[in-house]
């Protein structure tokens, strides 16, 4: 799968194109940006290392890890339910690029989450050929738990600040989104 180089998502019918060999996609990216070599910069260097250093003392993946174990289910299968549940019924190929997994992998998550019975496969109405991946019961009652579980995280994260750097915080990154919308093509 070509693993998107900006910072705009795919468009779902970019995700339905097919045709493109993935390992091919994968390695021109990976020759061009070897061919381009290390465009850092001071502020993207200095934001590497404080998200870096920040997940050495508080990832938001920790209060899931609990959950991993107990329901036996593997980080990117957490991240599929995530996805499944805040999206709703999506076409797996949009599932995997949201990941940042091959189809060939998400194939084989969504087979071992509809063999736990959270996942259910479908068609899409659009295009009968693609297929689509939707939480069933269960799988609602796993994201809700997910969610949960996240907020107590992230509650944690913003106890660390005082009111006013959590408004400047969100005001930043609503910025960033506004501007990055701004910059997206049309969908």
């Amino acid at each position: 799968m070509r693993r998107p180089t900006s910072i705009t998502s795919p468009s779902e019918s970019e995700v339905r194109s097919e045709g493109k060999d993935e390992a091919a996609d994968e390695k021109a990216v990976m020759e061009r940006l070897l061919q381009d070599g290390d465009q850092s910069t001071p502020d993207s260097r200095r934001f590497m290392g404080l998200i870096r250093e920040l997940a050495h003392f508080r990832s938001l993946r920790d209060p899931l890890a609990s959950l991993c174990d107990d329901m036996r289910l593997t980080p990117t299968q957490v991240h599929a339910l995530g996805w499944l549940g805040m999206d709703g019924p999506i076409q797996v190929g949009v599932l995997a690029q949201r990941i940042g997994i091959t189809k060939k992998t998400i194939t084989g998550v969504v087979d071992r989450l509809e063999d736990m019975g959270m996942v259910e496969r479908g068609r899409d109405a659009e295009d009968r050929r693609a297929v689509t991946a939707k939480l069933t019961d269960r799988g609602c009652e796993i994201y809700k738990v997910i969610q949960l579980m996240t907020d107590a995280g992230i509650r944690r994260l913003m106890g660390l600040l005082p009111e006013d750097d959590r408004e400047a915080l969100f005001g930043i990154i609503e910025r960033m989104l506004a501007r990055m919308k701004a910059c997206a093509p049309p969908r």
